[in-house]
């Protein structure tokens, strides 16, 4: 038996396949049901044997080898679903999905699943086909060489602004929802496994830009949990695992845009299993899992600046929390005989100026960002707490749909002060967007004096290395060294935000900081006429 990858078998499927690896993953349910798998070895998943030369890679070197797999010459021309009906053999292919249309002729051999399965979208909408068994993949990126053009029917060419470029990631479809995104079918996570003799990676599907978060839970040496939430819904996948494994999981990898979740896990034995074991899957009440609060330990708690701490936690029994971004998680603890809460967003380590990644169990910490206040009951508790003292941490809350987004190219985030935390991952985020590659992100950050800027030097050199960052820092409070901008919100500073095709316009916003500021910058927004059904308010 080789040290290969090796995966579980379905027989008498058609499962889907992962765009990165080529591999075709197990469907689940989100009904109650025992899941068991086979043999490891062999081909038993009607996973079709790719001709020689025919991997992914050899798909991205064709891709990249300057090939017109349009067959349009590099021009974007629309089609009509008359067109697209016509291009419907093995030899001509065309195929739309979400008011795109591809040239799929030659990547039929490409295909794992087959050419028979490919054929089932030829030469019509297979949107819906996409999404029930490949909703995760980024088929804007694999399929990229192959665009063709808008399918006719979405696009009203006359509405096009003169001199407007039609290209792959451009959706005049469809404007800008006035309501939050919401998914047209219900998310039900997928399951999957790959194996090494050392290690085993358990994998769950969701849906690109589902933004979907993970709590972890080893109840023993081979139990484990984990929870997906995906907006309000939670899936629960408990696992009776072949053989024992290690904690802390050896890597986790939540992708928030292509919803694929990678948990891998070192054996204690190195071996191959012949099945992963057993699991369950589930959908969860999200009130049930709203009250449920997680004992976190206190790794470290020392000073930022003058007027904030980082905390970093730990959780007391073997558990794991990645939130999705934009989301909180509210921290409470017993003062004075009272449950205090208030809302925190982790931030990632390296925001911290005493790392604590050279921890053995970093993997599982969560790391905070904590102002000070005076009378602030709860924040002045935290900042007392001494290592391996107890508080209690609820689930990810929130109500931020990253898909929102997703249409817009030129965003501004607004924030003050602790306002940033949320930002941070989100910047991160839309900077290394794959789907409709942002054109300019403007932070406007406000605060009183330089020493309440936070992560200063990590923005300056993002503003420094990526020309679409654009870092605006303004000061209620400067000395006369500042030479940057002074004051507080106000019209002045937010109406470039209207002015189209310049590096400060926006047609999405995001704004964070105290209630008051908040409140300001959504007044000001709405004298300014800007659309409030692309603002987002982040509240704790």
């Amino acid at each position: 038996m080789s040290d290969a990858n090796s995966k579980s078998p379905m027989n008498n499927l058609q499962l889907p396949i992962t765009a990165q690896t080529g591999q075709m993953l197990a469907p689940s349910s989100t009904a109650p049901q025992k899941l068991n798998s086979g043999s490891a070895t062999g081909n038993p998943r009607n996973k079709c044997a790719l001709k020689p030369g025919h991997s992914l890679m050899d798909w991205i070197r064709l891709g990249n080898s300057g090939v017109d797999l349009a067959g349009t010459c590099g021009r974007v021309t629309p089609v009509s679903n008359e067109e697209l009906a016509r291009h419907n053999t093995r030899e001509d292919a065309w195929m739309a999905i979400r008011g795109k249309v591809f040239n799929v002729t030659r990547y039929m051999d490409f295909h794992p699943g087959g050419v028979d399965e490919l054929m089932r979208g030829v030469g019509r909408d297979a949107t819906k086909l996409f999404d029930d068994v490949h909703a995760w993949v980024n088929y804007q990126q694999l399929l990229l060489k192959c665009y063709i053009g808008p399918l006719r029917s979405l696009v009203k060419m006359d509405s096009i602004p003169e001199g407007k470029q039609i290209g792959p990631f451009t959706d005049f479809a469809k404007p800008p929802s006035k309501k939050p995104v919401a998914f047209s079918s219900e998310i039900v996570p997928r399951f999957d496994w790959i194996q090494k003799r050392q290690d085993v990676t358990l994998y769950i599907y969701t849906r690109q830009l589902c933004n979907p978060g993970l709590f972890v839970c080893r109840n023993n040496a081979n139990a484990l949990q984990l929870q997906v939430q995906i907006v309000d819904a939670h899936h629960l996948f408990e696992f009776e695992l072949h053989g024992e494994v290690q904690w802390p999981p050896k890597d986790v990898r939540v992708g928030s845009e292509s919803g694929k979740i990678e948990v891998t896990l070192t054996k204690v034995e190195p071996a191959l299993w012949s099945t992963y074991g057993a699991h369950t899957a589930t959908k969860c009440s999200a009130s049930v899992s709203d009250e449920l609060l997680h004992e976190y330990e206190v790794v470290n708690c020392v000073d930022f600046n003058h007027n904030s701490f980082e905390l970093s936690l730990h959780g007391k029994q073997n558990v794991l929390m990645v939130l999705p971004i934009g989301y909180h998680v509210t921290v409470a603890a017993l003062i004075n005989g009272d449950l205090v809460r208030r809302s925190y967003t982790p931030v990632n380590a390296s925001f911290l100026q005493q790392s604590t990644v050279t921890d053995e169990n970093y993997a599982t910490n969560l790391h905070f960002l904590v102002k000070s206040y005076r009378d602030g009951a709860l924040s002045m508790h935290l900042r007392q707490q001494k290592a391996g003292q107890m508080l209690l941490l609820s689930a990810p809350r929130g109500n931020f749909h990253l898909q929102r987004l997703l249409a817009h190219r030129q965003i501004a985030i607004i924030a003050a002060g602790s306002g940033i935390t949320p930002m941070l991952n989100l910047i991160e985020h839309l900077l290394k967007r794959n789907a409709n590659r942002i054109d300019y992100l403007r932070l406007l950050y406000f605060n009183k004096t330089p020493a309440d800027i936070w992560c200063r030097k990590y923005l300056e050199q993002l503003h420094a290395g990526d020309e679409r960052f654009q870092l605006v820092k303004v000061l209620s409070e400067a000395d006369t060294e500042w030479t940057g901008l002074r004051g507080r919100i106000c019209k002045e500073l937010l109406a470039p935000l209207l002015t189209k095709n310049t590096p400060e316009y926006a047609s999405f916003a995001t704004i964070c900081g105290p209630s008051g500021f908040s409140q300001a910058a959504e007044d000001l927004l709405r004298e300014l006429q800007f659309d409030l059904a692309n603002l987002h308010i982040f509240q704790g």
